[in-house]
C-alpha cells in the first residue's frame, strides 16, 4: 500500500510540476502589452539614486580602511585626486552593476507579468489594455505610475535611507525633477461628463483592483530589490578592489 501511496505521490508530483513549468513557460502577449503601458522611469531615478548613496558610502569606507590599512597618512583624503580616480573607478564598475540588476528592470518583468496572470482573467486584461489605450485610460497609468514612485521616494525618506552627500548632486536634481515632470504630466480634471470614463473605471471592481494591485505589489517588490542591492554594496566593493591598486600606488609616489 506504501508503495503504491508513493508512486501515486510522485506521479502527481511530477504532474503538477510540468504544468507549473508549462505555465511559466508561456508569456501573454496581452500580459506584456499592459505591462508595456507603464513607464517606471522615475521609480528607476529613485532607486539609481539611492543606490549610488549606497554605493558611494561602501566606496568611501573601503578607500578609508586601505588608506589606514597601508598608513597613506593623513593626506589620503576624499579630496586627493588620487582617491577621486579611486572612487570613480569603483564606482563606475558598481553602477554597471546596478544599471544590469535594477535599472533595466528586467529583473521585474517576469514577477510582474506572474502578477497580473494570476490576478486577472484573459477578458480582464483584454479590458484593461483597452482602456489604458484610450486617452483617459493613459492618465489613470501614469497616475499608477507616479502613485508607485512617489510610495517609493516615502519608503526611502521614511526610513532615513536618502541623505545628502557630496557626489550625487546631479543624480538628486535629475530624480526631483523627473517626478516633478511625472507630476504635472499626470494632472487632469476630474470634475463633470468630460471624465464620465474614467470615473467609472476607478470605481469599478477592475478599476479598483487593479490600482490597488499594481501600486501595492509594485512599490514592495521595487523596494525589496533596492534593499537586496543596497545590502551587497560592502561585498560588492570589496569584490573590485583590486581596481585601486594604480591609484594607490600612485598616492605613494606623488609622496615619496
Amino acid at each position: 500500500m506504501r508503495a503504491v501511496s508513493l508512486t501515486v505521490f510522485v506521479a502527481i508530483f511530477s504532474a503538477l510540476f510540468c504544468l507549473s513549468d508549462t505555465v511559466a513557460g508561456q508569456s501573454n502577449p496581452k500580459v506584456e502589452e499592459l505591462i508595456s503601458l507603464h513607464d517606471l522611469g522615475t521609480t528607476v531615478s529613485i532607486g539609481h539614486y539611492y543606490l549610488k548613496q549606497e554605493s558611494l558610502v561602501s566606496i568611501r569606507s573601503y578607500l578609508g580602511q586601505v588608506g589606514h590599512d597601508e598608513r597613506l597618512g593623513d593626506r589620503w583624503q576624499p579630496d586627493d585626486r588620487w582617491w577621486q580616480k579611486a572612487e570613480q573607478a569603483l564606482l563606475a564598475t558598481m553602477m554597471d552593476d546596478i544599471d544590469r540588476d535594477f535599472s533595466d528592470l528586467a529583473w521585474l518583468r517576469p514577477g510582474w507579468a506572474e502578477l497580473f496572470a494570476n490576478t486577472f482573467s484573459d477578458e480582464e486584461i483584454a479590458a484593461l489594455v483597452s482602456h489604458f489605450r484610450t486617452e483617459t485610460g493613459g492618465k489613470q497609468v501614469q497616475i499608477i505610475d507616479h502613485t508607485v514612485s512617489t510610495q517609493v521616494m516615502m519608503t526611502l525618506s521614511f526610513a532615513g535611507k536618502l541623505s545628502p552627500m557630496p557626489g550625487i548632486e546631479e543624480d538628486r536634481a535629475r530624480m526631483q525633477a523627473l517626478w516633478n515632470e511625472e507630476d504635472e504630466r499626470m494632472r487632469f480634471s476630474i470634475q463633470g461628463a468630460a471624465n464620465g470614463e474614467g470615473q467609472a473605471f476607478a470605481l469599478s471592481p477592475l478599476g479598483k483592483r487593479y490600482f490597488t494591485t499594481v501600486i501595492l505589489n509594485l512599490t514592495g517588490m521595487v523596494n525589496q530589490r533596492m534593499d537586496e542591492i543596497a545590502v551587497q554594496r560592502v561585498d560588492e566593493v570589496r569584490l573590485h578592489g583590486d581596481s585601486v591598486r594604480p591609484f594607490v600606488e600612485g598616492f605613494k609616489r606623488d609622496s615619496a
